[in-house]
């Protein structure tokens, strides 16, 4: 297995790398002209055609590398004290290097790797914390069953300037609400966006107003961007991925002004399939530093498990589902944040005790993945779900 080196800054940084990284066997490949779009969110590459992705860009060619690599090193700048957009979406189009099914795997709910373990590393430049850094690391190298490699600063490295914001004074009830949808999934298919509108109807019952702009609308991008300026109360809700924040969501958060009409509380609204809190943590303390970083005070994120099954269900389940989200619209709008017990509550367990892992494994995940299996056939989907169609592209080449 060889070691294969993302490299999403070109030139500037290559003789760093090739200095930093000296295994036996490297490739070096330059993303930065490549033609990679953002993951979309659509569940293909897991229900529809496992493995293989729907979009059609130079990223066919990474995976295809990937499946013959053990060692992945990513080179990204840190706009935001995180990867900027374009080394996370990098990492987001990952997806198809794991299955749809998901299983526990050190005491962690997790999907399984449909391949191999791959081992995870960063070379990074710009504002990131050295500590968050090697956390991601980890984390993101154990969801693919592998290692981490660790985090490496590239020199000079940047003074960070902004840490993490003050709690802004509880600012009460609020009038108006700016809600962006960070999902890079289109509306109609969003789980995040059946989420929200549980949310809003909480918010109306108080009298609250709301506009609502969709980041996977490109067109959407400029009403939003002025909304977000020229608003004093701002709910950016989105899925996590790989660890944090959507590449689309990176990439849009990078074009906003650095100077705000009106002074800005931000807050988030952030859900996935797993259940449980500690998924989410890394995530958590990313966002707890952004909204300084954009001018804007933190008003907490509201934090939820258990939305993989919203797509995948019927009406009245995916009404049950997301029911819950109601009840929080309300308290939100009555107190302009999420610094709240009620909000810290709704997450759930931290963590399953092992009795709890032990019976969820043996039986609810047998059935949550059988039900994964019958949607995928809903879908038209011919191939097992853990397929694995390069491999046998290889052979046959």
């Amino acid at each position: 297995m060889k070691t294969l080196i993302l490299n999403t800054l070109g030139e500037e940084v290559l003789n760093q790398v090739n200095t930093l990284i000296k295994d036996k066997e490297v490739e070096v490949v330059d993303t930065s002209d490549m033609m990679i779009v953002n993951c979309m969110g659509c569940n293909q590459c897991w229900l529809k055609t496992p493995g293989i992705c729907d979009i059609k860009d130079d990223y066919e060619k990474i995976i295809k590398e990937l499946v013959e690599t053990e060692n992945l090193w990513i080179v990204s700048d840190t706009r935001f004290g995180f990867l900027d957009y374009k080394g996370k979406r990098v990492m987001d189009r990952i997806v198809p290097m794991l299955n749809m099914t998901v299983g526990f795997r050190d005491g962690w709910m997790r999907h399984e790797p449909r391949y191999h373990a791959l081992n995870i590393g960063l070379l990074y430049k710009g504002t990131a914390d050295q500590a968050m850094m090697e956390d991601w690391c980890k984390r993101t190298a154990a969801n693919i069953g592998g290692q981490s490699l660790g985090a490496i600063a590239l020199a000079p490295k940047s003074v960070i300037t902004s840490e993490v914001g003050k709690s802004p004074v509880l600012p009460g009830p609020i009038k108006h609400l700016v809600i962006i949808n960070g999902s890079p999934r289109v509306a109609k298919f969003s789980n995040t966006d059946k989420i929200i509108h549980s949310f809003v109807k909480g918010l109306e019952e108080t009298g609250t107003t709301w506009e609502l702009h969709n980041l996977s609308n490109r067109k959407e991008w400029d009403a939003a961007r002025e909304a977000f300026t020229s608003h004093e109360h701002i709910l950016i809700a989105f899925p996590l991925y790989v660890e944090c924040i959507p590449g689309l969501m990176s990439e849009f958060l990078e074009t906003l002004p650095t100077e705000r009409k009106l002074p800005g509380q931000l807050c988030f609204l952030l859900h996935g399939g797993m259940d449980e809190g500690n998924e989410f943590r890394f995530c958590e303390r990313i966002l707890q530093r952004l909204p300084a970083r954009l001018g804007c005070g933190y008003c907490g994120t509201l934090i939820r498990g258990g939305s993989f099954c919203i797509r995948t269900r019927e009406d009245a389940l995916k009404a049950k589902i997301v029911a819950p989200y109601e009840e929080m619209g309300r308290l939100f709008a009555q107190r302009g944040n999420f610094l709240t017990p009620e909000a810290k509550k709704f997450t759930g367990p931290e963590q399953y005790p092992w009795w709890v892992r032990k019976m969820v494994s043996l039986l609810f995940l047998k059935k949550v993945n059988r039900g994964f299996e019958d949607f995928a056939k809903s879908w038209g989907c011919t191939r097992p779900l853990d397929d694995q169609p390069y491999i046998c592209r290889i052979k046959e080449d």
